[in-house]
């Protein structure tokens, strides 16, 4: 009975912990600070068909652009919930387009 009893506790206490995890993953964090980006700052390194937008980051490094009201994500780890950001590169080709210093800049509001 006492076995009967520990096992039942512990698997009160795995359930609630479980669900802490499920719902902490579904909240998404608050977005934090973003700043404004725009070609006047990276020259001929610019690699978006836009003038400028607003660089923010989420959660554990997810970088999104946001342009006219529209997010984009930067990176792979925003890709999950935005839409590419590769409609709007500036190459139609696509080749020879370096984010990276997006990405590098959008990682510094993450912390990184």
């Amino acid at each position: 009975m006492r076995l009967y009893l520990s096992g039942l506790a512990l698997a009160v206490i795995a359930s609630f912990v479980l669900s802490f995890i499920v719902v902490s993953a579904l909240v998404p964090d608050r977005p934090r600070a973003g700043v404004e980006i725009s070609q006047t700052d990276y020259g001929e390194r610019w690699p978006f068909k836009m003038r400028h937008g607003w660089l923010r980051c989420e959660g554990a490094g997810a970088v999104i652009l946001n342009v006219r009201g529209k997010d984009y994500a930067v990176n792979g780890l925003a890709s999950v919930r935005y839409a590419p950001i590769q409609a709007s590169w500036t190459n139609e080709n696509k080749t020879d387009i370096d984010v990276g210093p997006i990405i590098s800049r959008g990682l510094t509001l993450c912390h990184w």
